[in-house]
């Protein structure tokens, strides 16, 4: 079970109150840029990793985020971050999507579909979709658990 640090915590309210805020129909407007991040969970400067380039120590706290939420049958919140260069996410993003199991065929593609995903859900407000994503996530253990005592009653 994946617990969140207070940086990574605070990385979580600043995207989640994007996400909730955000125009389904204008996905892309939800998005902030690393430095942007950096400045709002990290506005003193403090950590130097988290609010000045090569923001190091963003992230794996990114990363920890998206996986916390995967975790959770959740979309992953770190498609909110994008690079003010490219205004897309760096390869970092696809790379952990695949540690997380997804089918990632084009990055680009993949990101656009996980941002829009990401709005859809936290922009409904839901409290039902929220509670079906744990349950589903669950759900989903459940299997691999049956699956796997299973396997381990069958004579080899």
């Amino acid at each position: 079970m994946i617990t969140l640090t207070p940086d990574e915590k605070a990385i979580h309210r600043v995207l989640l109150g994007r996400a909730r805020a955000a125009d389904p129909a204008k996905p892309l407007e939800a998005c902030l840029t690393y430095k942007a991040l950096g400045l709002v969970t990290d506005p003193e400067g403090r950590s130097t990793g988290m609010s000045r380039p090569p923001f190091r120590a963003m992230f794996p706290a990114l990363g920890h985020v998206s996986a916390y939420e995967v975790e959770h049958g959740r979309p992953m919140l770190s498609a909110l971050v994008v690079s003010e260069n490219s205004h897309a996410p760096g390869p970092g993003f696809a790379g952990l999507a695949r540690r997380l199991r997804y089918r990632v065929d084009d990055d680009a593609a993949f990101w656009r579909e996980e941002l829009e995903r990401t709005v859809r859900f936290w922009s409904a407000q839901d409290p039902v979709l929220v509670l079906d994503a744990v349950v589903d996530r669950l759900l989903c253990e459940l299997q691999v658990v049956r699956d796997s005592l299973r396997r381990l009653g069958q004579p080899s």
